[in-house]
């Protein structure tokens, strides 16, 4: 479904049928809509955004990384990230979160040592207060990567407030490396909603025991308003459902 704003939707049932989901209004700081907010469950690929927070405040801005086959064992590759590369931190953080490559994920934690950046991930989520939340892997392959809706609120939100340019990174879709061979290689921006001018950015997510996921926050009515959905069958729709019922 493409479309270029909400208004060009139209609907006659708002209906929400995510297992999971929280809207909150930043401004305010207040919840709008929430069901099963504290419901612990997978998040996937939403691992990535604790990543990025992570890897931007650990490891040096313009830092060179030379890519080993340990850190491109992961599922879910790109052919632009190969052995011997030599790739920067910010491109390897572009590439985790426009396109959701597993193995720019597991690069960046290799950078600092695998164990101790999850490590710092959990200890990161503890510090916001997420008691309800554990990472396991850098990525989000391992299902046992779980939190809640109110949980990963609170990461969007420390997000947006100390680190807007990661979720400026998820707005991309212009984004291309070259590969081995030299040819140029585009990076898919798989965040439903880039191409939306009231979404500021976010992540998504799925494994088959998560389903669909995001963690996101749009502009609504003029105010930055955070949106989680966790197990869902369709977050694209959902996420539309949540958008429409706070315009109206």
């Amino acid at each position: 479904l493409l479309i270029k704003n909400l208004q060009a939707v139209s609907s006659p049932a708002y209906q929400i049928n995510a297992n999971a989901y929280l809207a909150l209004n930043t401004n305010a700081n207040a919840v709008t809509l929430e069901k099963n907010a504290d419901l612990q469950q997978s998040i996937a690929s939403i691992t990535k955004l604790m990543n990025a927070v992570v890897a931007v405040e650990n490891i040096e801005q313009g830092r060179m990384i030379t890519l080993t086959q340990q850190m491109l064992e992961p599922e879910g590759q790109s052919p632009s990230l190969y052995i011997g590369r030599a790739i920067s931190r910010d491109d390897l953080l572009k590439a985790a979160m426009i396109q959701s490559v597993n193995d720019a994920a597991e690069s960046l934690a290799h950078t600092i040592g695998k164990e101790q950046f999850v490590t710092l991930m959990n200890q990161k989520a503890q510090s916001l207060g997420m008691q309800n939340t554990l990472f396991v892997d850098a990525h989000g392959l391992n299902p046992n990567n779980k939190s809640t809706a109110r949980d990963l609120a609170k990461l969007v939100a420390y997000v947006y407030k100390n680190h807007p340019e990661i979720l400026a990174m998820s707005k991309q879709n212009d984004f291309w490396l070259p590969d081995a061979t030299g040819r140029s290689l585009k990076f898919q921006n798989v965040n439903n909603f880039y191409y939306l001018s009231q979404f500021m950015g976010g992540k998504t997510g799925y494994l088959p025991e998560a389903r669909q996921n995001i963690a996101s926050l749009f502009t609504i009515k003029g105010n930055p308003t955070i949106v989680i959905v966790l197990n869902s069958a369709n977050r694209q729709a959902d996420v539309l459902s949540i958008l429409r019922t706070l315009e109206k």
